[in-house]
């Protein structure tokens, strides 16, 4: 078990964001959360990476408490990916990258920083634009270089918060082809909050459906990607099919 989240309650004043959410979570696993805006998506990465603080219930990561871990062991454990980052201060992509290294850094950089700053690079395909400022990057470049500050951090979990959102359908498969190579070259952990239920269903190996703050389903994708249950949670009539054995959702008329 990587992550357990037990009776979980969070509010914004007298909003309740999260209610009564129990999710486990494997290693080495793509998990998508999803559903529709205002379900609890965001919220529950947030409580995971200790950005916000639950008012009930827990979250243990390998068996501990994440209120007792430290500011630096939680962020040598998980990296958080942002939906986005409005505006940066100016500052390099390599600088940007570098910047998940602070859980390690002394008084200055080491050879080892410098050089896990050019591995994710690598990775992420991006070490040609390593000069630039990260600033006058495309929405995709951004998303990348986003998720190599959180590989910098060498997290056991990745945490992602609508890495596809405003990228064409080019970039969206490729962020996903990256995360989905993450999680099986390195053996962590990735939890997605997602909207696009077809990327959900081709890249994740479960998916845990909310509503209303509520864990509405979890499981396998053709388990939980019914048109009941999308009918049921988004108020959409569906048509579900099988495309060259992907599943794929069509959306027909909203319910009223």
């Amino acid at each position: 078990m990587k992550i357990r989240i037990k009776g979980l309650e969070f509010s914004y004043d007298s909003i309740q964001a999260l209610k009564n959410v129990t999710i486990d979570i494997y290693e080495s696993e793509i998990v998508a959360i999803v559903g529709p805006n205002g379900s609890g998506k965001s919220t529950l990465l947030k409580c995971i990476d200790r950005i916000l603080k639950p008012q009930k219930g827990v979250i243990l990561i390998n068996g501990k408490d994440v209120k007792n871990f430290s500011q630096i062991e939680i962020a040598r454990t998980v990296g958080y990916v942002p939906q986005s980052v409005k505006q940066f201060f100016p500052a390099t992509v390599f600088e940007v990258v570098l910047m998940g290294r602070r859980p390690y850094l002394g008084w200055r950089c080491s050879r080892r920083d410098i050089e896990k700053v050019f591995e994710v690079l690598r990775i992420l395909d991006i070490e040609n634009i390593a000069m630039r400022d990260f600033n006058e990057l495309s929405g995709g470049q951004q998303q990348k270089v986003l998720i190599a500050r959180a590989l910098a951090q060498e997290p056991e979990i990745l945490l992602l918060d609508e890495p596809t959102a405003n990228l064409d359908i080019k970039h969206q498969l490729e962020v996903m082809e990256i995360i989905r190579n993450i999680v099986r070259e390195n053996g962590i952990t990735a939890v997605v909050a997602i909207h696009d239920l077809n990327l959900a269903s081709r890249y994740a190996d479960r998916i845990v459906m909310m509503k209303d703050g509520k864990v509405f389903a979890v499981g396998d994708p053709n388990d939980v990607l019914t048109p009941t249950n999308i009918e049921k949670v988004y108020g959409v009539k569906v048509k579900v099919i099988k495309l060259d054995g992907r599943l794929c959702v069509i959306p027909l008329d909203p319910l009223h």
